[in-house]
């Protein structure tokens, strides 16, 4: 029969359900400061876009977007990689496909096919946070690069995450109203007679 790992009880334990392991224990909690733990960073959802019309929810909600890596973990092993990461997502994505900003209603299509191209390399939405101004054009790319967190530390940012850029992007390039008014427009040039 093979071992039983400390702490975890065994086959000669007493009538209480001990094991002789706790006394080996006890030492373990009385030897002064709880040793720090690596502290891993939680993911939070921005707060929802309010919308009257319950058709557009979807579309303005920043989780529709999210990647199924939602790994937050970003350090030197994923820094590294970063480039080649691009690279794929490139390809997935499409090597002329960056957005420049126009015309604003673009941002769904972009944000559809950044989160496709990210889930095609399963990129993380860490990684995802850092890659997705390379995939935006002027003068798009530097508003995004001046509401995310410098590298230095000089400047906290706006946005800390993934779905913040996100919820950033919706709510700066796209409104509720222009959504309504390119719909409308969309439904009577496909009930138009004659085509």
């Amino acid at each position: 029969m093979g071992e039983v790992p400390p702490g975890t009880g065994s086959a000669d334990a007493g009538p209480g359900g001990s094991s002789s392991t706790e006394s080996d224990e006890e030492p373990l909690a009385r030897q002064g400061p709880e040793i720090a733990r690596e502290t891993f960073p939680t993911r939070e959802v921005p707060a929802k876009i309010v919308v009257n019309n319950p058709m557009f929810r979807d579309v303005f909600d920043c989780e529709s977007y999210s990647l199924v890596n939602k790994s937050l973990t970003y350090g030197s092993r994923e820094a590294h990689t970063l480039g080649r990461r691009k690279k794929d997502v490139a390809q997935s994505f499409g090597v002329r496909s960056e957005w420049d900003g126009t015309p604003p209603l673009k941002v769904f299509q972009f944000l559809r096919k950044f989160a496709k191209a990210c889930d095609d390399n399963d990129v993380s939405e860490a990684e995802a946070f850092f890659m997705l101004q390379d995939f935006t054009k002027e003068p798009l790319r530097s508003e995004v690069m001046s509401v995310m967190p410098s590298r230095h530390g000089g400047n906290p940012g706006e946005v800390n995450s993934y779905l913040e850029l996100i919820n950033w992007m919706l709510r700066y390039h796209a409104d509720e109203a222009s959504l309504a008014a390119q719909v409308e427009e969309f439904n009577r040039a496909t009930q138009t007679p004659g085509y």
